[in-house]
């Protein structure tokens, strides 16, 4: 029996809407989300809803152990492709069918938000009644209004159109998010557990989770995110404290993790973690941009008993500029100087198999991986890890392909010749599949089926391998992010090119479609 703090007691014959808030993947992940707590905090401020939470790879929920089928509302958080067959195995578990068609009108009505949702969600289209595309707290109330108006929603469908952000594949939608940030939703009684175990500890430890700003402008080509949720968009240094107070008062907690999609970006990130200090604070943090990290935001993350800092030099300087990441080899040795200086380990993160890479751009790759290896005072104090580039919907790189046997032949080479035993390169198979998952369509509802019951052969996978161009009409075309498909093939051309594009917060306004939309 697992002990958790601020779990949401209500009697559920007596609510209106029961709704199960489903993670597909494991607990530490999902209680590690942001996003997961804020779905269940806003819908359990609704009098008669009861939001209850259900986590891979179990099908009943974690508040009164009823099985999904028992719901009004089966909701999954869609943040990584690979966690789509999870999604099946709960609704078996949960008693009900994968197949949407299959399911019978008085079953509950099952959506599906998150990253993924937005981006491309029609290799779900088979098993999902509809789709949420932008932030939750957004498209919820007016969703929430719908549903009570109508007898059957599974029979209604259509008419949930109506709502903003509400999306079933065959028709189109633009992505809504908060364009304020002082309108997000901060939930600040947050549940967390009461453990040693560490499958049940969730990735920031026991930390209350502080969101700092939602959304990145730096223009990563290979990024998603980045380019999903323009433009960057801050929350009130004020706020953010009184949400700390008011989070610590709820849940006892002194440790903060900062979220955020730039977290070192945040305009007043120093004297932020100071104030949190001098508030008797711990702070932490996911990776860090090399671009924004200072010797005083070090020292308060230092102050706050943190040991490792994760940046992510990608590749080497000529794919950096292909990447539009324009940090230099000596911003890197920089700020691992100062990192190692101030006794801190440094994970890096690096990527094999962007456009346009070489052999020779591997050689150098690792020659820069050596060159930062001698900086570290012992051999423990450098980790890094390799991951094949995955290109993905509404990027510049969504017309960038995946070449398997390419990324195998680097991923070979690295291993034999890397000499630090801290040295992990993820697996190019594991890559392809997500690739596959990532980049298709409605078709592959079959391959999403098996995969959840069996290993499925990469040899079935291969096969459904999807090799855009510049003339192809993408699977996610009715899906409106802001970012216009224009301003993406304009960034493709000068990524080839090794063209950079500055940062629009400090260059001026590239016209890329996003700040027009929340405009509009």
């Amino acid at each position: 029996m697992l002990l958790e703090h601020n779990v949401v007691v209500k009697d559920p014959l007596k609510v209106r809407l029961r709704f199960a808030s489903c993670y597909p993947n494991l607990y530490r992940s999902a209680m590690s989300s942001l996003g997961f707590h804020i779905i269940y905090d806003f819908l359990n401020h609704h009098n008669d809803v009861y939001c209850e939470r259900v986590v891979y790879p179990y099908g009943k929920s974690l508040e009164t152990g009823s099985p999904l089928k028992d719901f009004d509302v089966v909701g999954f958080s869609l943040q990584y492709e690979q966690d789509y067959p999870h999604v099946l195995k709960m609704l078996r578990e949960g008693g009900l069918k994968v197949r949407k068609d299959h399911r019978e009108a008085d079953d509950p009505l099952v959506i599906a938000g998150g990253p993924c949702a937005s981006s491309n969600p029609l290799p779900m289209n088979h098993f999902v009644d509809l789709f949420l595309v932008g932030d939750g707290e957004t498209i919820l109330p007016a969703l929430l209004d719908k549903l009570n108006e109508l007898d059957n929603p599974r029979r209604e469908l259509d008419a949930l159109l109506d709502v903003k952000g509400v999306f079933i594949p065959g028709n189109e939608v633009k992505l809504v998010q908060v364009d304020d940030m002082n309108d997000a939703w901060r939930p600040t009684k947050q549940v967390y557990p009461e453990t040693d175990d560490k499958e049940f500890i969730p990735a920031f430890g026991r930390s209350f989770l502080l969101e700092v700003s939602r959304g990145c402008a730096r223009g990563c080509r290979f990024c998603m995110a980045g380019c999903l949720y323009r433009p960057r968009r801050e929350a009130d240094i004020k706020t953010l404290l009184q949400t700390a107070e008011e989070g610590r008062k709820a849940t006892g907690l002194d440790k903060i993790a900062l979220i955020g999609g730039a977290v070192s970006d945040y305009s007043r990130i120093e004297e932020l973690c100071s104030e949190l200090l001098q508030r008797d604070f711990q702070v932490t943090t996911p990776s860090l941009r090399v671009e924004s990290v200072s010797r005083n935001l070090l020292e308060s993350l230092k102050k706050s008993g943190l040991k490792t800092i994760t940046i992510a030099p990608e590749s080497t300087w000529r794919l950096r500029k292909v990447a539009n990441k324009p940090i230099t080899d000596e911003d890197i040795q920089r700020t691992m100087k100062t990192a190692f200086d101030m006794g801190f380990n440094v994970k890096l993160y690096f990527l094999i198999g962007l456009p346009t890479e070489t052999h020779e751009d591997i050689v150098n790759m690792l020659n820069l991986v050596r060159d930062l290896e001698v900086m570290a005072p012992h051999p423990n104090s450098v980790r890094v890890s390799i991951n094949p580039f995955i290109p993905k919907p509404h990027t510049p790189f969504q017309w960038a392909n995946f070449n398997l046997q390419d990324v195998k032949s680097k991923t070979k080479y690295l291993k034999k010749n890397a000499k630090n035993r801290h040295f992990k390169v993820e697996n190019p198979n594991k890559s392809l599949i997500q690739y596959v998952l990532s980049m298709g369509n409605s078709n592959l509802g079959d391959i999403i089926v098996e995969s959840s019951q069996r290993k499925v052969s990469l040899g079935r996978w291969k096969k459904l391998t999807h090799q855009w161009t510049m003339e192809s009409e993408f699977p996610w075309k009715d899906i409106d992010v802001g970012v216009t498909d224009e301003f993406l093939l304009k960034e493709y051309k000068k990524a080839l090119q090794g063209d950079i594009t500055p940062w629009c917060e400090t260059f001026g306004c590239y016209q890329c479609g996003a700040c027009q939309q929340i405009r509009s």
